[in-house]
């Protein structure tokens, strides 16, 4: 097969197709940048709804929490009774920030304390009591309490957890470890405090 030269007709035909090659190319780049945008866009629109949402979700949930707090406090505040022992003084909504001697600063938040000259219980109220709530507590409110109020280190302490709805078995492990429950049922308070035990 011998050796074929290149006319310039070939030559051209040759440039053509490969400026149209490239003109497609083109084409394809800027429909491929034009959906990358608008992915993007689209994408921002959905973060800023599930921002949204999720804002309004927190708040939603916040709000429940404070309906179960004023239950749970409503609910003691008239006899002023948990665990079989009569308190003088009931609190609700308590923050306190307290500077330790070595300077460390100590925060907590009760959502109800009640308490006498010998006992003091801290019950937590929430929506849905999880086995979160249950732990911390055991392990992070009450300690950190001890250390907020000095006042009632030689004082009696009782748990208790509340709630319009409580995790599957986190009721019941509640009570098995000594904290009781209180268990809202629409106005009324269901209290569980037979097995309660002095933390």
């Amino acid at each position: 097969m011998g050796e074929r030269t290149l006319t310039d007709a070939d030559i051209k035909a040759m440039f053509a197709r490969s400026d149209k090659q490239l003109a497609d190319n083109a084409k394809q780049m800027a429909e491929t940048d034009k959906m990358m945008k608008e992915l993007a866009e689209s994408r921002k629109k959905a973060d800023e709804k599930f921002d949204k949402i999720h804002k309004e979700l927190g708040c939603i949930g916040e709000s429940n929490g404070l309906v179960a707090e004023e239950i749970v406090y409503n609910s003691l505040l008239e006899k002023m009774l948990f665990a079989g022992i009569e308190f003088d003084d009931i609190e609700h909504g308590v923050a306190r920030t307290r500077k330790l001697p070595n300077g460390q600063k100590v925060q907590g938040e009760y959502d109800v304390i009640l308490h006498n000259g010998a006992s003091v219980a801290i019950i937590e109220a929430k929506y849905r009591v999880v086995r979160e709530n249950l732990d911390r507590l055991i392990e992070v409110q009450l300690p950190r309490f001890r250390q907020i109020f000095p006042k009632y280190k030689d004082f009696k302490m009782y748990l208790g957890l509340g709630g319009m709805s409580f995790e599957n078995g986190v009721a019941e492990a509640a009570e098995r470890m000594g904290v009781a429950t209180l268990r809202l049922n629409g106005e009324a308070v269901e209290v569980h405090d037979e097995n309660v035990k002095v933390w």
